[in-house]
Protein backbone atom coordinates (compact mmCIF):
# COMPACT_ATOMS: atom_id res chain seq x y z
CA UNK A 1 0.00 0.00 0.00
CA UNK A 2 2.92 1.83 0.62
CA UNK A 3 3.46 1.85 -2.92
CA UNK A 4 0.08 3.04 -4.12
CA UNK A 5 -0.05 5.73 -1.24
CA UNK A 6 3.22 7.61 -3.08
CA UNK A 7 2.20 6.69 -6.76
CA UNK A 8 -1.15 8.64 -5.63
CA UNK A 9 0.76 11.69 -4.22
CA UNK A 10 2.47 11.68 -6.98
CA UNK A 11 -0.32 11.82 -9.19
CA UNK A 12 -2.07 14.81 -7.04
CA UNK A 13 0.72 16.46 -7.25
CA UNK A 14 1.45 15.70 -11.38
CA UNK A 15 -2.57 16.75 -11.39
CA UNK A 16 -1.79 20.11 -9.32
CA UNK A 17 0.77 20.69 -11.79
CA UNK A 18 -1.22 20.40 -14.67
CA UNK A 19 -4.20 21.99 -13.24
CA UNK A 20 -1.51 25.17 -12.27
CA UNK A 21 -0.33 24.72 -15.91
CA UNK A 22 -4.14 24.74 -17.24
CA UNK A 23 -5.05 27.99 -15.30
CA UNK A 24 -1.71 29.51 -16.66
CA UNK A 25 -2.81 28.47 -20.11
CA UNK A 26 -6.27 29.51 -19.65
CA UNK A 27 -4.25 33.35 -18.34
CA UNK A 28 -2.27 33.30 -21.14
CA UNK A 29 -4.97 33.09 -23.34
CA UNK A 30 -7.43 35.62 -22.12
CA UNK A 31 -4.06 38.00 -21.60
CA UNK A 32 -3.67 37.24 -25.46
CA UNK A 33 -6.88 37.31 -25.91
CA UNK A 34 -6.25 41.18 -24.49
CA UNK A 35 -3.46 41.69 -26.06
CA UNK A 36 -4.35 40.76 -29.38
CA UNK A 37 -7.76 43.65 -29.04
CA UNK A 38 -5.19 45.94 -27.75
CA UNK A 39 -2.82 45.12 -30.81
CA UNK A 40 -5.88 45.15 -33.42
CA UNK A 41 -6.49 48.41 -32.27
CA UNK A 42 -2.48 49.66 -32.12
CA UNK A 43 -2.55 48.40 -35.89
CA UNK A 44 -5.66 50.37 -36.60
CA UNK A 45 -3.76 53.32 -35.36
CA UNK A 46 -0.43 52.39 -37.13
CA UNK A 47 -2.32 51.99 -40.43
CA UNK A 48 -3.46 55.52 -39.72
CA UNK A 49 -0.75 56.91 -38.88
CA UNK A 50 0.94 55.10 -42.17
CA UNK A 51 -1.42 57.27 -44.46
CA UNK A 52 -0.68 60.43 -42.90
CA UNK A 53 3.28 59.46 -42.96
CA UNK A 54 2.89 58.64 -46.44
CA UNK A 55 0.91 61.49 -47.19
CA UNK A 56 3.54 63.48 -45.44
CA UNK A 57 6.55 62.15 -47.12
CA UNK A 58 4.44 62.62 -50.59
CA UNK A 59 4.34 66.61 -49.82
CA UNK A 60 8.01 66.33 -48.38
CA UNK A 61 8.67 64.79 -51.96
CA UNK A 62 6.78 67.24 -54.20
CA UNK A 63 7.96 70.37 -52.46
CA UNK A 64 11.86 69.07 -52.53
CA UNK A 65 11.32 68.85 -56.39
CA UNK A 66 10.08 72.03 -56.20
CA UNK A 67 12.24 73.54 -54.13
CA UNK A 68 15.06 71.83 -56.44
CA UNK A 69 13.41 73.48 -59.37
CA UNK A 70 13.64 77.21 -57.91
CA UNK A 71 16.62 76.69 -56.82
CA UNK A 72 18.50 75.30 -60.47
CA UNK A 73 16.55 78.33 -61.64
CA UNK A 74 17.80 80.74 -58.82
CA UNK A 75 21.31 79.15 -60.03
CA UNK A 76 20.42 79.67 -63.61
CA UNK A 77 19.10 83.56 -62.89
CA UNK A 78 22.27 84.20 -60.77
CA UNK A 79 24.40 83.08 -63.55
CA UNK A 80 22.56 85.06 -66.54
CA UNK A 81 22.71 88.15 -64.06
CA UNK A 82 26.26 87.31 -63.69
CA UNK A 83 27.18 87.72 -67.16
CA UNK A 84 24.79 90.35 -67.36
CA UNK A 85 26.34 92.57 -64.43
CA UNK A 86 29.74 91.90 -66.82
CA UNK A 87 27.96 93.36 -68.95
CA UNK A 88 26.48 96.61 -67.60
CA UNK A 89 29.63 97.33 -65.91
CA UNK A 90 31.54 97.30 -69.60
CA UNK A 91 28.76 99.12 -70.95
CA UNK A 92 29.05 101.82 -68.02
CA UNK A 93 33.15 101.94 -68.62
CA UNK A 94 32.15 102.75 -72.31
CA UNK A 95 29.47 105.46 -71.29
CA UNK A 96 31.92 106.42 -68.69
CA UNK A 97 34.45 107.27 -71.30
CA UNK A 98 32.07 108.54 -73.76
CA UNK A 99 31.03 111.29 -71.29
CA UNK A 100 35.05 111.87 -70.95
CA UNK A 101 35.19 112.55 -74.13
CA UNK A 102 31.87 114.45 -74.42
CA UNK A 103 32.72 116.03 -71.34
CA UNK A 104 35.00 119.42 -73.01
CA UNK A 105 32.23 119.66 -75.84
CA UNK A 106 29.52 119.72 -73.03
CA UNK A 107 31.00 122.43 -71.50
CA UNK A 108 32.04 124.49 -74.56
CA UNK A 109 28.39 124.03 -75.01
CA UNK A 110 26.85 125.26 -71.84
CA UNK A 111 29.02 128.45 -72.02
CA UNK A 112 28.00 128.84 -75.30
CA UNK A 113 24.59 128.63 -73.86
CA UNK A 114 24.97 131.75 -71.34
CA UNK A 115 25.58 133.45 -74.65
CA UNK A 116 22.29 133.19 -76.21
CA UNK A 117 19.28 135.29 -75.78
CA UNK A 118 15.70 134.74 -76.09
CA UNK A 119 15.64 137.30 -78.80
CA UNK A 120 17.20 134.55 -81.00
CA UNK A 121 15.16 131.93 -80.32
CA UNK A 122 12.43 133.55 -81.21
CA UNK A 123 14.16 134.69 -84.14
CA UNK A 124 15.13 130.81 -85.11
CA UNK A 125 11.62 130.21 -84.34
CA UNK A 126 10.41 132.55 -87.03
CA UNK A 127 12.48 131.27 -89.43
CA UNK A 128 9.66 129.25 -92.17
CA UNK A 129 13.14 127.14 -93.74
CA UNK A 130 16.33 127.80 -91.73
CA UNK A 131 19.60 126.95 -92.77
CA UNK A 132 20.41 123.30 -92.46
CA UNK A 133 23.11 123.78 -89.82
CA UNK A 134 20.61 125.98 -87.61
CA UNK A 135 17.73 123.14 -88.31
CA UNK A 136 20.55 120.39 -87.57
CA UNK A 137 21.17 121.97 -83.98
CA UNK A 138 17.42 122.13 -83.13
CA UNK A 139 16.65 118.27 -83.85
CA UNK A 140 19.60 117.33 -81.78
CA UNK A 141 18.43 119.70 -79.26
CA UNK A 142 14.88 118.78 -79.43
CA UNK A 143 15.65 114.79 -79.28
CA UNK A 144 17.49 115.73 -75.67
CA UNK A 145 14.92 118.03 -74.78
CA UNK A 146 11.49 116.02 -74.85
CA UNK A 147 11.45 112.58 -73.86
CA UNK A 148 9.22 111.77 -76.95
CA UNK A 149 10.96 113.72 -79.65
CA UNK A 150 10.37 111.23 -82.55
CA UNK A 151 8.34 113.61 -84.93
CA UNK A 152 11.80 116.40 -85.45
CA UNK A 153 9.99 117.93 -88.51
CA UNK A 154 10.62 121.68 -88.24
CA UNK A 155 7.02 122.30 -87.33
CA UNK A 156 6.80 120.33 -84.57
CA UNK A 157 10.45 121.80 -83.31
CA UNK A 158 9.49 125.13 -83.65
CA UNK A 159 5.95 124.29 -81.69
CA UNK A 160 7.14 121.78 -79.18
CA UNK A 161 10.50 122.95 -77.98
CA UNK A 162 10.94 126.61 -79.42
CA UNK A 163 7.59 127.34 -78.53
CA UNK A 164 8.50 126.68 -75.15
CA UNK A 165 8.57 129.76 -72.39
CA UNK A 166 10.81 128.60 -70.48
CA UNK A 167 13.51 126.72 -73.76
CA UNK A 168 16.55 128.74 -72.77
CA UNK A 169 16.00 128.30 -68.64
CA UNK A 170 15.24 124.36 -68.62
CA UNK A 171 18.16 124.08 -71.30
CA UNK A 172 20.55 125.97 -68.71
CA UNK A 173 19.63 123.93 -66.06
CA UNK A 174 19.47 120.73 -68.30
CA UNK A 175 21.25 117.63 -67.03
CA UNK A 176 22.68 115.41 -69.54
CA UNK A 177 22.66 112.36 -66.99
CA UNK A 178 18.87 111.97 -67.26
CA UNK A 179 19.18 111.32 -71.41
CA UNK A 180 17.91 108.05 -72.33
CA UNK A 181 19.69 105.92 -74.67
CA UNK A 182 16.52 106.24 -76.83
CA UNK A 183 17.42 109.89 -77.28
CA UNK A 184 20.64 109.50 -77.50
CA UNK A 185 20.59 107.58 -80.51
CA UNK A 186 17.73 108.90 -82.28
CA UNK A 187 19.99 112.17 -81.97
CA UNK A 188 23.21 110.36 -83.40
CA UNK A 189 20.46 109.38 -86.36
CA UNK A 190 20.06 112.99 -87.33
CA UNK A 191 23.95 113.86 -86.76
Amino acid sequence: MKFLATKRKYLDSAVRRLEGGLTTLAKAAEDTKVLSADLAIKNEEIAEKKVIVEALIADITQKSEIASKKQKEATEKKAYLAVKSIEINEKKEEANKDMEAAAPALLAAKAALQNVKAAQITEIKALANPPEMIKTVCQITFQFYLKDGKNDDWGNVKLRMLGDMKLLDNLKSYDITTCTRDQAARAKKII
